[in-house]
């Protein structure tokens, strides 16, 4: 800062005096590897770390972007509020660093997702009529709050009561595919499958809740 003072005999002069950012870091409460996924960064700022002290991109500047997040941290932000910030990176790697989870929206390509649901009902429709009863009654028991490491738990238990060689290995395909899609197919069907018509599209919401999962199955389930 420069400021001007002046003595009593009208003689002037400069003073500079320094001045420091004092700005204050976030708390990292604790971090966490995320599945590779795309997303679109709809606002905000991308932060040069998770301390949150330099802002280094716009995500405003970059509206059609694809980004995959990698990794996940749970903060206090200087203000005192909890909240959850993503690593991000674009293909290559030149535009990178933390944002805001709720400014990113997850992209999908809704045909390799169709035919992550058809290869499923696929799957289940082979299976002997022992374990394709098995498989309906464990998504019909699947609960409305439960979540996708739940329902592979419970999958995987099933998998060990079946001795059928050909059975096991079509739940062990279903189990690899939940695993690596169940999530967004959750978000499909929570959404409605039947409006998604284009080849990629965004989605804001996304939990780990897989009961509409579950009953979308159930209803492409050929009796």
């Amino acid at each position: 800062m420069m400021t001007v003072l002046c003595t009593i005999l009208g003689i002037c002069f400069l003073s500079v005096q320094s001045t420091s950012a004092n700005t204050k870091s976030a708390t990292v409460i604790s971090t966490g590897k995320l599945i590779k996924a795309p997303y679109h960064a709809v606002s905000g700022y991308i932060y040069q770390s998770i301390s949150l002290t330099h802002k280094q991109h716009n995500a405003d500047h970059y509206p059609l972007t694809t980004f995959y997040a990698t990794r996940s941290a749970n903060i206090i932000r200087p203000n005192g509020n909890k909240a959850v910030y993503n690593y991000i990176k674009n293909g290559n790697n030149h535009i990178h660093g933390w944002i805001w989870r709720g400014y990113l929206v997850r992209v999908i390509n809704v045909q390799k997702q169709k035919a992550a649901i058809n290869k499923l009902i696929s799957l289940i429709d082979a299976l002997t009529p022992f374990s394709h009863d098995k498989v309906t009654l464990l998504l019909k028991n699947v609960g409305r709050k439960e979540s996708l490491n739940t329902l592979l738990s419970t999958l995987s238990n099933l998998s060990g009561s079946i001795t059928d060689t050909s059975d096991i290995q079509k739940i062990e395909t279903m189990y690899k595919l939940l695993k690596s899609d169940g999530q967004t197919l959750a978000a499909i069907f929570q959404n409605g499958l039947k409006k998604f018509y284009t080849g990629v599209i965004a989605l804001h919401q996304f939990n780990n809740q897989v009961f509409k999962l579950a009953e979308g199955l159930l209803a492409l389930i050929p009796d």
